[in-house]
């Protein structure tokens, strides 16, 4: 897998940068591929779909059914190239993959589609041309397995470390019932957990398991078919999510892996631990209040402007935080010429952007 990890950033794919990723930036790619547009948005945009290998094991992944969660979009294409690359691993599989199921919510960088509806709430309704687009597909193509890939907030953590990576076998069931289909999927998270664990020690987290049948993984896997729940988060000021989509692209192929040479790993799914909201964007210690001094915790909220994401600072809480941990903490007593005398929101701003909080964009 080493050999593997190595070719991953070196690949051509990687002029796909920044957090905000439009249906045009993808666009230029998708002549590189076997490409066939499966439906189209609210709104009218194409819904693509590019098709890799002729191998016997069906393999269906979508990413950005979230407008805003773009790593595993950039991500896979750096996997569908790498796969081109390598014949060997791909021989096994016929892969289809729709890197960008909401166009129309990642043009307004909003959760959901123009229709204010979250596609990942869509399974049983079916009300949207997004969520029809990719059931058709699911249908015709009938896989042996699908990924679905999303990004996760800043928020969790895992055992008190930042949760760079986190997995899902989806229930099948409200029982929470393991089906063949959810141990083979448990099985290859739990062999891409062992992999990451020799790189990202303590850092991959698993998700709760409560059943949701609008939710789509939930819905494929009751219908019997293996279905994975990838989450991209981060750790530290990689706000790009340049190393989360490195390790992403290894999850991918180490899954693949497993596939292909039969190495499930269904008992090491359980000690996974799972992920925590226990993380702030930035704590900030030994803030004056009145006689004492106390801590405030910050939150960023990602924001459309001018073709750019920006990162804007919030109050998210303020106290004795000590049980929250942080992708950056400042201690204000090395900061002496800070005058903070209030928690109004001028003050806030004015605190903020003397600490430099403001300078994220993608």
């Amino acid at each position: 897998m080493n050999s593997f990890l190595k070719q991953l950033p070196d690949l051509k794919s990687q002029i796909l940068q920044g957090r905000y990723m439009t249906y045009p930036k993808i666009e230029r790619l998708l002549s590189d591929f076997d490409s066939k547009q499966v439906g189209a948005s609210a709104k009218g945009l194409p819904i693509n779909m590019l098709t890799l290998g002729t191998g016997p094991i069906k393999v269906l992944m979508w990413s950005q059914m979230h407008g805003n969660e773009s790593t595993s979009t950039k991500g896979i294409i750096d996997v569908m190239y790498f796969l081109a690359a390598n014949p060997t691993l791909l021989a096994p599989f016929t892969i289809q993959v729709i890197p960008m199921l909401n166009p129309d919510g990642a043009a307004a960088y909003t959760r959901v589609n123009a229709n204010a509806v979250d596609l990942n709430r869509d399974a049983q309704q079916q009300s949207q041309p997004e969520t029809r687009a990719l059931f058709e597909v699911y249908d015709t193509f009938q896989p042996d397995y699908c990924f679905n890939l999303h990004d996760q907030r800043t928020l969790f953590g895992v055992d008190d470390n930042p949760c760079i990576l986190s997995f899902l076998s989806p229930a099948a069931d409200a029982g929470k019932s393991i089906t063949k289909a959810r141990e083979q999927a448990m099985g290859i998270i739990g062999y891409i957990n062992e992999q990451l664990q020799q790189q990202l020690s303590n850092q991959v987290g698993r998700y709760d398991d409560t059943y949701n049948p609008n939710c789509v993984g939930d819905c494929f896997q009751a219908k019997g078919t293996p279905t994975l729940l990838f989450e991209c988060g981060q750790s530290g000021q990689d706000y790009g999510r340049i190393a989360t989509r490195k390790w992403f692209g290894f999850s991918v192929v180490a899954a693949l892996h497993c596939i292909a040479n039969n190495v499930f790993m269904p008992t090491a799914y359980d000690r996974i631990p799972e992920v925590e909201k226990s993380y702030v964007d930035v704590l900030i210690h030994h803030v004056p209040d009145h006689e004492s001094q106390i801590s405030l915790a910050v939150q960023y909220e990602e924001k459309l402007n001018s073709g750019r994401i920006t990162f804007e600072p919030t109050l998210h809480s303020k106290g004795d935080l000590s049980q929250l941990n942080a992708h950056k903490t400042i201690d204000l007593r090395k900061h002496n010429s800070i005058d903070f005398g209030s928690f109004e929101d001028a003050a806030l701003k004015k605190l903020f952007k003397m600490l430099d909080l403001t300078h994220y964009s993608y």
